[in-house]
């Protein structure tokens, strides 16, 4: 058995995340989708994945250990399926339940059983013959990656050393295979999650032999542009990481490739690749991010850069500020990794604008990929609908499943939900972080004595956070609240007492002082509803604004429009005022809002043009609703950027 010397905190990030169990929701929208996970859809996800016709199948791993039989499912199944182990072991670190937790060590028992001699682990090969290590397409990175990720989890949940056996087996084997940077292998580190896990893997078992394979596996993308089978743009193999400019390819291998990079950053404090992926994430964000938070706007397309290349890319990136809404791809994959990747840059600098766009996902397309009920998904997440004779693409639906032909979002979606609470703070040497907003309660350390506090907020439907220190360090200590850069009129009181808040933009405001228990802070955030509109390169919105309070973007939906009226017959005024209201039924739980739209000329000519009509014909009253709220009802028609009108 290997000896194990865990890394207690990376030495070259701001930021650290206070321990596991530190962290506990008490109320609001993120506890009560954490128990929606719990009690719906881990066991939504569960059935769908004991379906061989269902795209991830645990099956698989049986099938290996009784001797051999058809592989069932998609060459990433395999990783999907450790998703949903991560899934369980999140949850069950919240809320022990001996049903899942003997579920989840009967799978790792058939996964101990389908690992081969050798320590290589992925079924995909195993059963089909296909040969190992011959096609960047057969996800056995991906699928190793998320491998290495849940066991280091389940071994700091539960203490049990029998799953990070088997990805310490599964990690020698590739470090062997690997380490020699044979050129052709190179080309291998498509949906690159195995390099997040060979940095949480020595960050758990201290063996530096494997932060030195994944620092490979990023020196490799774009080491050899030419090589056949490499995918060039398509998976970030065409210009080496170091000297990229901007966010390019697949939209979840860029960010996991990225995220990866930063992982490593920490461990290393390698200031080129720092600068490279703060570049490539400036451009992600400020030029290719839709205002839901959701990336990767093409089902298909063509890399086009200031030197053309025009290689075909899917699932992608499209040029800047090409943002078009109802063909939008952002898959819900991408749209998370986002945030994971914005989490890692955010704990190396502590810098609030990768909190925002982490709230950004979260509160919007991160949530979208799941029904309110949490038992059905999505894949795309488009910005608007037109009903079902609208194109589907690839992966697209005009209605949300249980079982689909590429199944990786719905244990993504539910693997982030069931940790979000992991992401509320972060320490530094004598600071306490706090990144999201809700009701939960923080157990941790500050300049090396107990800090314990509680946070009290309905947030994001009420602007008011209140947090109490319940216990107190005895030396100065300091809070670094986040001002979310959305809110425009900030208020805070301590104890009763004003105290200014200065500033614009994501920042976060440090209030330094000896805390006594008892204390009291109050911020009182701005989430007024507000007019968004994008800049002016963003064709496809030009004239039309997007509703947003706080960090929700609402959307119109067909559902809430007269029986006569679809979404392409009514417009947004400039001065629309908005009533917030409580939604029940469907919605409860879940603030919407009231609103009065004009409503335009409609189009009664099959012509494709015609003279602009100078008048409306009077106005309709209509609710918006949250976009992650979206497609739970007959008519889904929906659009988030609404005409302008006046």
């Amino acid at each position: 058995m290997n000896e194990i010397s865990p890394i207690p905190n990376s030495p070259h990030a701001r930021l650290h995340k206070p321990a596991d169990r530190a962290v506990r929701w008490t109320g609001g929208l993120w506890f009560n989708k954490q128990n929606l996970v719990r009690s719906e859809s881990i066991h939504s996800v569960l059935e769908a994945m004991e379906d061989p016709k269902n795209a991830a199948y645990f099956g698989n791993f049986r099938t290996v250990a009784s001797g051999g039989g058809s592989f069932c499912g998609r060459y990433w199944s395999d990783g999907d399926c450790y998703k949903t182990l991560e899934s369980i072991l999140l949850l069950t670190d919240v809320t022990p339940d001996a049903g899942l937790s003997q579920k989840m060590e009967d799978y790792i028992a058939d996964i101990a059983s389908a690992q081969e001699a050798d320590g290589y682990l992925n079924t995909q090969i195993t059963l089909t013959g296909l040969g190992r290590w011959t096609d960047i397409e057969h996800h056995e990175m991906y699928n190793l990656g998320h491998l290495f990720t849940t066991a280091c989890l389940h071994h700091q949940v539960t203490g049990a050393r029998n799953l990070l056996d088997i990805a310490i087996r599964a990690a020698d084997n590739l470090y062997e295979t690997f380490i020699s940077r044979d050129p052709d292998l190179a080309r291998f580190g498509f949906n690159p999650s195995q390099i997040m896990g060979l940095v949480e893997l020595f960050r758990e078992v201290g063996n530096e032999k494997y932060l030195e394979l994944a620092r490979i596996f990023v020196e490799n993308r774009g080491a050899h542009p030419h090589l056949p089978g490499n995918n060039g743009d398509q998976s970030q193999a065409r210009v080496p990481v170091l000297e990229e400019t901007e966010a390019v390819g697949h939209a979840v291998t860029g960010p996991y490739l990225w995220a990866g990079a930063a992982d490593i950053v920490m461990e290393t404090d390698e200031a080129p690749l720092m600068q490279a992926i703060t570049r490539i994430w400036e451009d992600s964000t400020y030029r290719k991010m839709y205002i839901t938070g959701g990336i990767g706007a093409l089902h298909k397309g063509s890399s086009e850069r200031s030197h053309p290349r025009y290689e075909p890319i899917a699932e992608a990136y499209g040029r800047p500020y090409q943002l078009p809404s109802d063909t939008a791809y952002n898959e819900t994959c991408a749209n998370i990794a986002n945030a994971m990747w914005s989490w890692r840059m955010l704990q190396l600098t502590g810098d609030a604008r990768y909190a925002d766009v982490i709230e950004q996902v979260m509160y919007n397309t991160g949530l979208s990929g799941m029904s309110l009920t949490g038992t059905h998904f999505t894949y795309s997440n488009p910005l608007r609908f037109n009903g079902e004779a609208q194109f589907i693409g690839n992966n697209d639906s005009p209605r949300r499943w249980t079982r689909w032909t590429c199944y990786c979002c719905p244990p993504q979606v539910t693997r982030t939900i069931a940790g979000l609470h992991r992401w509320a703070y972060s320490i530094s040497d004598d600071a306490v972080w706090v990144h999201l907003f809700g009701s939960n309660t923080l157990e941790a350390k500050c300049a090396g004595e107990k800090i314990a506090l509680r946070q009290v907020s309905d947030f994001p439907w009420s602007g008011t956070v209140k947090i109490e220190i319940e216990e107190a360090p005895s030396s100065e200590c300091t809070l670094n609240l986040r001002i979310p850069g959305w809110s425009n009129e900030t208020k805070l009181c301590i104890n009763g007492d004003p105290v200014e808040v200065t500033g614009d933009g994501p920042r976060y405001l440090a209030i330094s002082r000896q805390w006594s228990a008892g204390d009291k802070i109050e911020l009182e955030l701005d989430i007024r509803p507000q007019l968004l509109a994008a800049r002016p390169e963003v064709e496809e919105t030009r004239n039309q604004v997007a509703v947003m309070a706080g960090p929700v973007v609402y959307c119109l939906e067909g559902s809430d429009l007269p029986d006569d009226v679809t979404i392409n017959d009514v417009a947004l005024k400039a001065d629309s005022e908005f009533t917030s209201i409580a939604g029940s039924g469907l919605f409860a739980g879940v603030q919407l809002l009231k609103t009065r739209m004009s409503r335009r000329t409609p189009w009664t000519s099959s012509a494709l043009y015609a003279p602009l009509a100078t008048s409306d014909q009077g106005s309709v009253e209509t609710t918006l609703i949250p976009y992650f709220a979206w497609n739970n009802r007959e008519d889904n028609t929906m659009a988030v950027w609404l005409p302008l009108k006046g």
